[in-house]
């Protein structure tokens, strides 16, 4: 983990590589250690160590120092070896600090429960350390967001990064987004000589340039990295880097390590205004006592307020963040304030960034991460800060991740045809990279929703067209559309949001609303989804609805309250299907005359009608009642049972309750329960388009009566030898051919598809029900059987006729000459007079 780099490399008081140490090897190589000189401090002890391997303490010692100069140098693989030969020989007890830094290395390497194992036993020894148990808490998670990474896209930008180090990316000018700063200390830099902290060279202030251009794609082109300064102004021969700039870019706040011919001081905070093409002598922020570090700075676009990190005494640990302000930016910076213990920890918080004004971008390694310096982002609530949240992977790793900066130019993404939600960049000295610290670009893409269906008909599966689809997001957006002619809609990524639940209703005329509603939400995914939800509409019924039982006092009209319950079915219905105009039917038997029983029927609907009106306030507009006597004798949609005088009787499916069917039952109680069904309340669906407070009701069509054939002779056609007539089918007239010596009815699929999407048949009217229908496109399936209520042939009427759909028919039914027979009688064929005679 390399933190030479967050502090510009140098703490205070650094000798300059040139100075002179004469003295035993030793003891020059404890004095470029104790000055921070790790690359000749390592070489020193490389040299020293061997001439005192008799002295087995001091060589523990040396070999420790030679671990912690790798150390603190990046080199973790050589440093590992070392600290390694130290745990075999039990150095640990002597310096626990060997468990510390193991623990941090194997943490880096991924190696999560070695790692923990270390740090464990780094606790047992120094309890007093509160670092350990946030770093047994890191291994616990790192593990777990390793496994499962945000949705955070990470790629090294390759075009900026060299072999050397390149961190710390920041906008040159944040009101345009257009040109970007960074710090670097690759070949090229001002400062000439090596660093003697890290090896390599000094550090300078680097820019690069976005071109205008027709590329839309992100993060698009940039020009060649150039130093900022070529004058050495701005960038000299020290370390320069940690660039935060003003709004137009014409003002720099930057970090710089100053030194003379014989030392080199602390690190601290320095602006510098433009002048022209080139910059003007940057000038020291005092920010605290010259004997600490100052670095880091970020400025806010009033310029002023500055945040920064120091190890200035007071703070919580090694690096605190602090904020400091003034009153104009002529003036000096006061109020120098610690950011507090919600953001600083006993460890590091550096490179500290704020995007607009109310969230807080810090790294650290003192709070849960996955090791070395995370990311993390601190929300600021009434000028205080929340508990830091991790980045996670893959923003974050298990080595240091610093400097994250915000792109906030609206740019499409490819992929999902949507703006980015975040992009922007950030440096990380994590494994595979060009160099050491390098810098990375993120992209966080749109989550895309969609919610789409279909909506059928619950009786025939077939597509309902034109249906009206709402939804309501809990954002208190509301969108409608309506289905197409394959009973589709669909709502696109623009009406279907992140973290949205949206209330779904289904509405279409001749329409139950019942089963028409759904919830589908957006909360909790994490991946592009495409919702489903399909919908099955129950259509009103063609024949009328009869009402749970309603009895009556003999020759009274009156309601009794024990059957308002009855009624309530209606009710619901009505309340729950507000544009519904019903006529509400009584009936009565057929004993008295058709005088008594229309009046005493009319009386009965009418009080269920005022009970409805009066008591329950339903629209007097919206329900009719109409007493039909004996008019209209029931016809049972299903066989029925009816326990009468504790007997139980069944009528079957299709009986018509008339008065010759009654009388002609044998048993007196089974005619009573017969009569028992006839009489009924019942209502009828009139239509559906009632609008409140309208005094209009429409007049429904009564059906014409269908003429009575009374020969027995059927018209017909004879062409090639095939016979042709006109039957009725389900109360539709079509064309027919006769199939000789066969009981089979065949039915053209096309004619049967329509019935389908006409509701003349329903799902219920097939053989295998629901399996007759493919459920992938509403089509039936071709041999399916279904059953007919009737099919008719000049007067003659066959009921419950069993029939087989098929394709490829020149005609709408090819009718076996055998089940002619069997059903009507035997018949011959008059080719003269082109008849059908049935025998008499």
């Amino acid at each position: 983990m390399k933190f030479n780099r967050l502090i510009l490399l140098f703490l205070s008081f650094l000798f300059l590589s040139s100075l002179s140490l004469k003295a035993q090897p030793l003891k020059d190589a404890d004095n470029a250690f104790k000055y921070c000189q790790y690359e000749k401090a390592l070489e020193e002890y490389k040299k020293g160590i061997k001439k005192i391997k008799k002295n087995q303490i001091e060589t523990r010692r040396i070999t420790y120092q030679i671990a912690e100069c790798y150390r603190i140098m990046g080199d973790l693989k050589n440093a590992e070896k070392f600290y390694e030969r130290l745990d075999k020989k039990n150095y640990q007890k002597d310096n626990p600090m060997i468990l510390f830094h193991m623990g941090n290395i194997y943490l880096s390497k991924g190696e999560y429960d070695k790692a923990l194992t270390y740090y464990e036993n780094y606790k047992k020894r120094a309890p007093e350390d509160t670092r350990a148990s946030v770093l047994i808490e890191s291994c616990q998670k790192a593990k777990t967001w390793t496994e499962n990474p945000t949705r955070y896209e990470v790629e090294n930008f390759k075009k900026f990064n060299t072999r050397q180090d390149d961190w710390a990316p920041r906008w040159g000018n944040p009101n345009k987004q257009n040109q970007i700063i960074f710090s670097s200390n690759r070949e090229g830099s001002m400062g000439k000589g090596t660093n003697q902290w890290t090896g390599g060279g000094f550090s300078d202030i680097y820019k690069s340039d976005k071109p205008k251009s027709k590329n839309t794609e992100w993060p698009g082109e940039w020009s060649p990295t150039l130093l900022l300064d070529e004058n050495e102004i701005l960038n000299t021969f020290v370390n320069e880097g940690e660039a935060s700039s003003n709004a137009k870019g014409t003002a720099l706040y930057l970090t710089k390590c100053p030194q003379d011919k014989k030392k080199v001081y602390g690190c601290y905070v320095y602006y510098t205004q433009k002048k022209g093409k080139s910059w003007g002598e940057p000038e020291l922020i005092e920010l605290g006592p010259d004997s600490f570090n100052y670095v880091h700075p970020f400025i806010m676009e009033d310029e002023l307020t500055i945040y920064f990190a120091s190890n200035m005494p007071g703070g919580e640990g090694g690096y605190d963040l602090y904020r400091a302000t003034r009153t104009k930016k002529s003036g000096k910076f006061t109020n120098i304030k610690n950011l507090g213990k919600e953001i600083n920890t006993p460890a590091q918080e550096v490179f500290p960034a704020l995007r607009g004004d109310s969230v807080l971008y810090f790294s650290s390694d003192g709070h849960p991460g996955m090791g070395g310096l995370d990311i993390f982002y601190s929300k600021i609530v009434n000028d205080k800060f929340e508990k830091p949240q991790n980045m996670m992977y893959p923003i974050n790793s298990n080595w240091d991740d610093i400097g994250m900066m915000f792109d906030d130019a609206k740019v499409i993404d490819p992929k999902s045809k949507s703006e980015y939600v975040e992009k922007g960049y950030f440096s990380s000295n994590r494994p595979g990279g060009r160099g050491g610290d390098d810098i990375y670009y993120f992209l966080l893409r749109p989550l895309v929703f969609t919610l789409s269906g279909f909506v059928k008909d619950a009786l025939t599966l077939q597509y309902i067209d034109n249906a009206d689809v709402e939804i309501i997001g809990s954002d208190g957006s509301s969108f409608a559309t309506k289905t197409d002619i394959k009973g589709y809609y669909h709502f696109d990524k623009t009406k279907i949001l992140s973290n949205v639940t949206y209330k779904m209703k289904v509405t279409k005329s001749k329409y139950w609303e019942e089963n028409n509603t759904a919830t589908q939400t957006t909360v909790g995914l994490s991946e592009n989804t495409d919702l489903k939800q399909d919908f099955l509409l129950t259509p009103y019924p063609v024949e009328p609805i009869v009402l749970p039982e309603i009895l009556y006092d003999l020759d009274k009209a009156d309601l009794k309250p024990q059957y308002k319950d009855s009624l309530m079915v209606l009710y619901n219905i009505m309340v729950k299907n507000p544009t519904l105009v019903v006529e509400l039917r009584s009936h009565t038997d057929f004993r008295a005359t058709d005088e008594y029983n229309e009046d005493l029927s009319q009386r009965r609907a009418q009080s269920c009608v005022d009970f409805l009106i009066y008591e329950k306030g339903i629209a007097a507009d919206r329900i009719i009642p109409k007493g039909y006597g004996e008019y209209k004798p029931r016809k049972l949609q299903k066989d029925l049972s009816i326990v009468y005088n504790n007997k139980k009787f069944t009528f079957k499916k299709g009986t018509v309750l008339t008065e010759v069917y009654i009388t002609g039952l044998t048993s007196r109680d089974e005619q009573e329960a017969a009569n028992q069904l006839n009489r009924r309340t019942e209502f009828m669906i009139l239509r559906d388009d009632y609008v409140p407070k309208s005094d209009k009701i429409e007049e429904v069509e009564t059906p014409k009566p269908i003429a009575v054939i009374i020969e027995r002779t059927v018209p017909i056609t004879i062409e090639n030898d095939i016979v042709k007539g006109t039957c009725i089918a389900n109360n539709k007239t079509f064309n027919f051919e006769v199939l000789p010596n066969t009981t089979e009815v065949y039915m053209s699929y096309a004619d049967a598809t329509k019935f389908l999407k006409e509701m003349i048949i329903t799902v219920n009217d097939f053989e295998e029900k629901e399996k007759a229908i493919n459920a992938a496109d509403g089509s039936i399936i071709e041999n399916a059987v279904l059953y007919l209520n009737d099919l008719k042939i000049g007067d003659d009427v066959a009921e419950n006729v069993r029939v087989v759909v098929k394709k490829g028919l020149t005609s709408s039914f090819v009718i076996g000459g055998t089940f002619i027979s069997d059903e009507f009688g035997n018949y011959s064929i008059d080719s003269e007079r082109k008849l059908i005679i049935f025998n008499k």
